[in-house]
């Protein structure tokens, strides 16, 4: 990986702890805290990828744990799976379709699929690690898990769309994209966008 690439992922990353550290509040329910740590990572899905994007959530979720000691390692798993599949399809259909469209139909897809995919697992998995009964975990559902996901990921979405093109000209204009991130990821083709 070139080594701008490895810098510019990691200060995004630092920029996304610094993110979840300092912006918390609650949303819907006391427990569901809404940060917008993942707004750095979409901008990795968006320059870089997928693969790069879910790398940085895996690495994030990691440092998240251990820092604060929230959730423990059920809570780093939990948010490696809701940003995972966010920032995972946002990036893929924007790397398929390299326009602002692209983008805002990745971002909406990944923002679906996280809502049901932590509706699934809250279900699933807040049993076993919280010793939550199914029924508590299900009635809780509409009240808080599922809004708070949904409204999580489109607050998210929206700064992303907001902040991108301004951050993307800002490493463009100091050099730190290369011609190989502009050739394969195609992230001037949103830059270039009048609308």
């Amino acid at each position: 990986m070139d080594i701008k690439k490895i810098a510019n992922i990691g200060v995004l990353i630092g920029l996304a702890l610094i993110l979840m550290l300092t912006i918390r509040f609650p949303l819907f329910l006391p427990f569901l805290i809404y940060e917008p740590g993942d707004i750095p990572i979409l901008i990795i899905a968006f320059l870089y990828g997928p693969m790069p994007a879910l790398s940085a959530t895996f690495i994030l979720s990691i440092l998240m744990a251990a820092l604060t000691g929230l959730g423990g390692p059920f809570g780093a798993f939990m948010h490696f799976l809701a940003t995972g599949v966010l920032v995972g399809l946002a990036g893929y259909f924007y790397k398929k379709y390299h326009s602002k469209k692209g983008a805002i139909i990745g971002l909406t897809i990944g923002s679906l699929a996280m809502t049901g995919v932590m509706a699934v697992a809250n279900i699933l998995l807040n049993p076993i690690f919280y010793g939550i009964p199914y029924e508590r975990t299900i009635n809780m559902l509409l009240p808080g898990i599922i809004p708070f996901n949904l409204t999580k990921a489109i607050i998210n979405s929206i700064l992303t769309v907001l902040v991108y093109k301004k951050i993307a000209e800002f490493l463009r204009r100091k050099g730190l994209l290369t011609s190989l991130d502009r050739k394969e990821n195609s992230e001037y083709a949103y830059i270039d966008e009048n609308n």
